[in-house]
């Protein structure tokens, strides 16, 4: 008996310090929640429809047109404007002469017409006496007669060529008289005028006011790098913020891939158009949202930290029934990747650990996807030891985590 009880005093004074040389283990507990891989960029908000207005003819602005809202007030940005609303008028007087002048020379075109009429009946005429008295006339002298109708036949044709000319030209006048009031195209809001009263502008001055057809209907215009444009795709979800509503997070989807690439010296991106659910905040033109494209989800995702994976413990960390030679760790100094087998630890008694085989997924950077048996809520796994330094052998409880 007391031979018996000297060797269970040894195998266990020998069982409590194996227990004492094993390092101590660092754990994080399995996650189970969405994970979804996402690549950002940052875009600009903008309306779906915006339309630039400018004038048609050259001239000096001398009116803006009244805000519906406020008549004491000149339209300016955030007005709301109806089609056909005058939104300024050009100086008219100079196109008002023109028009003066147009009419004036239709009017000398008709007193024209009017003479060359009255030679073509006078030529008719004659010819008429001509036929008549062909025996008694001349073959010359009639040849004359007949030269002299035709000819008088042709000036008329001209006359009324130039008169239609005319006619032309002061329709021409006219409408550019009416193109010195600049009218709304759309109904909308005005969310930029770029024009002061006095300032002289030239045909086809572009967006002096920019309109938008309604501001409840918002896009993104992002901006993604060469090496991220493959990833998205039409119709991709997106979510994004922006700085006024910062801890609002609003939703998208991709809606058009533009082509036209932009060149920032080597540095090529290209635009992407994205809609904009109905949000419930509101949002202005020109706000800069930072926008996140839904590259990869999984939801309801086993997760483990990343360092769980690269993690292997020493042999006399695993528990005896561990076959050591049936589990091998992973060659790349980096872990596994997605898709390969690999093995997490999981504490077991006496400062030992087990593994569990999984399946590696997606990660974040952080957090790794994994897929396997024997996995539950808050089941801490290893990702490292606890590394007693010089201190701490002055002051137990000072560690170093590694």
């Amino acid at each position: 008996m007391v031979t018996g009880c000297v060797l269970v005093g040894l195998v266990a004074w020998r069982w409590i310090s194996v227990s004492d040389q094993l390092p101590e283990l660092r754990t994080v507990n399995v996650q189970r929640r969405d994970l979804v891989i996402t690549v950002g960029t940052t875009g600009t908000i903008e309306p779906e429809e915006v339309v630039q207005v400018g004038p048609d003819v050259a001239g000096k602005i001398v009116q803006f047109g009244t805000d519906a809202g406020n008549p004491e007030k000149s339209i300016g940005v955030g007005s709301r404007v109806k089609k056909g609303t005058v939104l300024f008028e050009l100086d008219p007087q100079q196109y008002e002469i023109a028009l003066q002048k147009a009419k004036a020379a239709y009017r000398l075109a008709q007193a024209d017409i009017a003479r060359l009429q009255a030679q073509l009946e006078q030529a008719r005429r004659t010819l008429e006496r001509a036929d008549r008295l062909r025996d008694t006339n001349a073959q010359s002298d009639y040849d004359e007669i007949v030269t002299a109708n035709e000819m008088a036949a042709a000036q008329l044709a001209v006359g009324q060529a130039k008169l239609d000319q005319v006619a032309a030209e002061v329709n021409h006048a006219q409408i550019s008289l009416s193109k010195t009031i600049v009218r709304s195209p759309i109904d909308g809001v005005v969310i930029d005028r770029r024009a002061n009263l006095g300032q002289y502008v030239n045909i086809g001055h572009p967006g002096l006011f920019l309109l938008a057809k309604d501001l409840d209907q918002m896009r993104i215009r992002a901006s993604v790098s060469e090496s991220d444009i493959g990833k998205v795709r039409l119709g991709q979800p997106a979510t994004f913020s922006v700085d006024a509503y910062r801890d609002h997070e609003m939703t998208g989807r991709v809606e058009e891939i533009l082509l036209n690439a932009r060149m920032h010296g080597n540095f090529v991106t290209y635009d992407v158009i994205v809609a904009i659910d109905p949000p419930d905040v509101e949002l202005m033109p020109h706000m800069t949202a930072d926008v996140e494209f839904e590259i990869i989800r999984r939801n309801q995702a086993w997760l483990v930290p990343t360092g769980a994976l690269q993690w292997w413990p020493g042999a006399e960390q695993m528990e005896q029934a561990v076959a050591t030679d049936s589990i091998v760790s992973s060659e790349d100094p980096n872990g596994p990747t997605e898709g390969e087998s690999a093995y997490v630890w999981v504490p077991s008694e006496n400062g030992k650990v087990r593994p569990l085989p999984v399946r590696v997924g997606i990660d974040d950077g952080v957090q790794t996807e994994v897929v396997g048996e024997g996995f539950e809520e808050a089941l801490p796994v290893v990702v490292g030891e606890v590394k007693r330094t010089t201190l701490a052998r002055i002051i137990p409880t000072a560690k170093t985590l590694r």
